[in-house]
C-alpha cells in the first residue's frame, strides 16, 4: 500500500463532476507533473549508468534493503479487492526509485520517490463509474553510513506532493514530516521496517488535512536459488478519523525470487494480504495484492567493500596458491 493511496476517501461513496474548460489552476498543474516527472526520468537515466558485477547472496541483500547502496527501480502494481456492497476493485501502478548519492566519505544521501503512474478509484457505493489518473507522488531523503554493519540506519525528511490528476486519486495537499528505516540482515533473510508520518502543510481549504502513520514492514526468508518468502504489510493509520475509521493492518505473504535476465539483475515477489483491521463498514477493501519487479542497479562502496570482504574471506580459507609466498615469507624471508 502506498501514501497516496492511504490519503484517498475510498470509505465513502462521491459524485463525480467534469469540468467542462480548462482553468489556469489544471494548466499550472500539468506543469508541475510533467516537470517533475521529467526530473524523474532524468535522475533515473543517469543513476542506471553506474552498476557493479555483484553475486546473487549480495544481490538479494540489495533488493530487500531499501537505503542500499545501488541503483533500484521498482514498478509496483496493488490491486484491492471487495470494496464496498458491489464488491468493486481498484488498482495502482508505482515506480518507486532509489538513487543513491555520495555526499561525504562516511555519508550517503539516499532519495527515494513513490510516483503513482496511474490509480483508479471506484465509486464503491455504485455497480459502476470510477477515477482514473496520476496519484500524488512522495519523495524521502535518507541519510544513511556508507559503511555498516549486520545492522543499518536511514533517517530523513518525507515531502508529499500533490501530483494527481483527479481529486479520488490523490489528497490535493502538499505534506512533510519525517522517516526513519532500520534494517537488519542476518543470513537467513531480512527484517526491514520504515516509519514515516506526514502532515499537511497550509493551502487548499477544500480538501481534507492529512496527518497519516505509515508503517512499511518487511521480513524474508531465504530459499535455495534465489528465492525466498516473504511477509511485507503496510500498516496505516489516519489520525484525521475516529478509532474505528483510523487503522488498517494486513495481513498475509508471498514469495519472490532475485535473479539475472540477460545480464540484468531483477528481483520480483508476489503476495496477498487480509486486511485484518480496516475501517468499520463494508467500504473499504478486504483484499490486497502486491506484485513488484525491480531492476537493481548495484553500485557504491557498500558493494564494493561486501565484495571486498568476501574476496579476503575466500583467500584466508584457501591459503597461498602454490609457488608463491605467504604473507611471512613475503615480508620477512624464510629462516
Amino acid at each position: 500500500m502506498d501514501f497516496s493511496k492511504c490519503c484517498r476517501k475510498t470509505t465513502r461513496p462521491r459524485i463525480i463532476r467534469l469540468a467542462l474548460s480548462l482553468k489556469a489552476t489544471d494548466i499550472v498543474s500539468a506543469w508541475r507533473v510533467q516537470t517533475f516527472h521529467g526530473l524523474l526520468g532524468g535522475l533515473l537515466f543517469a543513476g542506471a549508468t553506474l552498476h557493479a558485477q555483484q553475486t546473487l547472496d549480495n544481490l538479494e541483500k540489495l533488493a530487500r534493503n531499501p537505503v542500499a547502496d545501488a541503483v533500484k527501480i521498482p514498478f509496483v502494481e496493488d490491486i484491492n479487492f471487495d470494496a464496498g456492497p458491489y464488491r468493486r476493485t481498484s488498482n495502482s501502478l508505482q515506480i518507486q526509485p532509489v538513487i543513491p548519492f555520495e555526499i561525504a566519505g562516511n555519508l550517503l544521501l539516499i532519495p527515494r520517490i513513490l510516483a503513482t503512474l496511474v490509480a483508479y478509484e471506484p465509486e464503491v457505493g455504485q455497480a459502476s463509474g470510477g477515477s482514473t489518473g496520476l496519484g500524488d507522488t512522495v519523495a524521502t531523503f535518507f541519510l544513511t553510513p556508507a559503511h555498516t554493519g549486520m545492522v543499518v540506519w536511514a533517517v530523513g525528511p518525507s515531502l508529499l506532493i500533490p501530483t494527481a490528476t483527479d481529486t479520488n486519486t490523490g489528497a490535493g495537499k502538499w505534506g512533510l514530516g519525517p522517516s526513519l528505516a532500520v534494517l537488519v540482515q542476518p543470513n537467513w533473510g531480512s527484517a526491514v521496517a520504515t516509519v514515516q508520518n506526514i502532515w499537511s502543510l497550509p493551502g487548499n481549504s477544500q480538501r481534507t488535512s492529512v496527518n497519516q502513520l505509515q508503517i512499511e514492514t518487511s521480513f524474508s526468508l531465504n530459499l535455495p536459488h534465489g528465492w525466498y518468502l516473504l511477509t511485507a504489510p503496510t500498516i496505516s493509520a489516519d489520525w484525521t478519523q475516529s478509532n474505528g475509521e483510523r487503522w488498517v493492518v494486513p495481513f498475509g505473504g508471498g514469495v519472490g525470487r532475485t535473479l539475472e535476465i540477460a545480464k540484468q539483475a531483477v528481483d520480483w515477489n508476489i503476495a496477498l494480504y487480509s486486511n485484518a483491521i480496516r475501517p468499520e463498514g463494508e467500504l473499504y477493501p478486504k483484499w490486497q495484492m502486491s506484485l513488484q519487479c525491480t531492476l537493481l542497479y548495484p553500485r557504491g562502496s557498500r558493494a564494493k567493500s561486501s565484495a571486498a570482504a568476501r574476496d579476503v574471506g575466500a583467500s584466508l580459507r584457501k591459503g597461498p596458491a602454490k609457488g608463491s609466498k605467504g604473507p611471512i615469507d613475503e615480508n620477512h624471508g624464510s629462516d
